[in-house]
């Protein structure tokens, strides 16, 4: 799993996958919890997208007295 290639589409695509092999049931153990790991690690990777996601919307809307405003988005 590359972070830094990896959009907010691919991963979730990458977790519903693991999520329909797991759900289908018919996969040995070891393989059942390989897979399982791995959606783990794409739910962790689809939670970042959305924290970062969370503080850019933060980022545009509260000023400094906490209310909500319009602001020019500077990556940091």
């Amino acid at each position: 799993m590359k972070t830094q290639t990896t959009t907010f589409e691919s991963a979730l695509q990458k977790l519903e996958e693991t999520v329909d092999k797991l759900e289908e049931g018919a996969i040995p153990l070891d393989e059942a919890l390989t897979t399982f790991e791995s959606g783990v690690r794409w739910s962790r990777e689809c939670n970042k997208f959305l924290e970062n996601a969370e503080q850019r919307i933060e980022k545009i809307l509260k000023n400094e007295n906490g209310e909500y405003e319009q602001k020019e988005f500077v990556l940091d």
